[in-house]
């Protein structure tokens, strides 16, 4: 889990350039069928705080981010507007949460099947499926707003 702990410090890092030049107003555009930044952002930290739940940690966000950003959600249903600053805030700590609490665990609990019925196929143990939130996950979501950025015709992540 150390290299999954690396790329996620990575990834945040580069999903943060992809938003600092956009403003609060700016990160709730919808444009065409994509998600505005807004929502994946907190659907990022939402789904990281659910790993943290699994792993029978205190959750760190409130219960409302989790109605309005897990899986099967809708960026339309989302009732609370908060600052980037806050949803990148949000972000930063609950990955610093779960990248210490992964590195603590023993390896036969990283070994146990994962919970996730939608993943289990191809993230059969929990290793697999945190691993997942840690770096793929949020490299899918990043490239997305990079999309967006195209869509807005604002310089991509590499060209900045």
């Amino acid at each position: 889990m150390k290299a999954e702990c690396r790329l996620n410090t990575w990834m945040l890092a580069f999903t943060s350039s992809l938003i600092e030049d956009l403003s609060d107003e700016q990160v709730y555009m919808r444009l065409s069928v994509t998600n505005p930044p807004a929502w994946i952002l907190g659907h990022l930290a939402a789904e990281a705080d659910k790993a943290l739940g699994i792993l029978g940690k205190e959750q760190l966000l409130p219960n409302d981010w989790h109605s309005a950003y897990l899986q099967g959600s809708s960026p339309d249903a989302v009732m609370v507007r908060r600052t980037k600053h806050e949803l990148w805030q949000a972000n930063e700590a609950v990955y610093a949460s779960l990248r210490e609490t992964v590195l603590a665990l023993p390896p036969e609990r990283l070994a146990e099947p994962s919970h996730s019925d939608f993943l289990r196929e191809h993230l059969p143990t929990k290793e697999a499926w945190f691993g997942h939130i840690l770096t793929t996950h949020i490299a899918m979501h990043a490239g997305q707003i990079q999309y967006w950025r195209r869509l807005q015709g604002l310089e991509r992540g590499f060209e900045k």
